[in-house]
């Protein structure tokens, strides 16, 4: 989770604090901050790192205050054109263990996550999707759809979380073409 806490506090830095400098590349407008090149589209962002390592991140607002972000939906290309990897975090509420019975829905498109969405070892709150039909799937769904529902078990009961996916298709796009570059 440390990854994602950093992406997040990041971007509230950089979202309020301006960027130093600013480019253009793959057609949007880009700037580099601690070592990665990103670019917003609506409410996705775009980072890329000189590794190779690009993501489109969703982090919903935390509102209780206990963290910077609620729930989180990254979609990754760990390496230029190598296969997404998709992953999920839940802050507030909080997981209750593996979080099962656990799903996304694109409208009236449920996916089971059951089986699918595992926690990485030394991790409490990531969940990554370890099926390549789900992944492709989930990429598919988030392309097509306006918005996406996730829900888990939360320490406190069923929790689910609604991510609106503007700009994610611009987003998933960039990152390919920075991938390439």
């Amino acid at each position: 989770m440390t990854l994602f806490r950093t992406t997040v506090l990041t971007a509230a830095l950089v979202a309020s604090a301006g960027a130093a400098s600013a480019a253009q590349q793959c057609g949007a407008t880009t700037h580099s901050v601690y070592g990665e090149t990103r670019a917003y589209f609506q409410n996705s962002l775009g980072a890329c790192r000189p590794d190779g390592y690009c993501s489109v991140v969703l982090a919903l607002a935390d509102r209780t205050g206990e963290g910077v972000y609620a729930q989180q939906l990254r979609i990754a290309r760990p390496t230029p054109g190598a296969d997404h990897v998709v992953e999920l975090v839940a802050v507030t509420p909080m997981n209750a263990g593996d979080a099962q019975p656990q799903s996304l829905s694109f409208g009236r498109r449920p996916i089971d996550l059951t089986g699918v969405a595992s926690i990485p070892y030394g991790e409490t709150n990531l969940f990554r999707i370890t099926d390549a039909a789900t992944v492709s799937a989930i990429v598919s769904g988030a392309r097509r759809s306006n918005s996406m529902r996730w829900t888990y078990q939360s320490q406190s009961g069923p929790a689910e979380a609604w991510f609106a996916l503007g700009g994610v298709t611009r987003a998933l796009a960039w990152i390919d073409c920075m991938g390439r570059r």
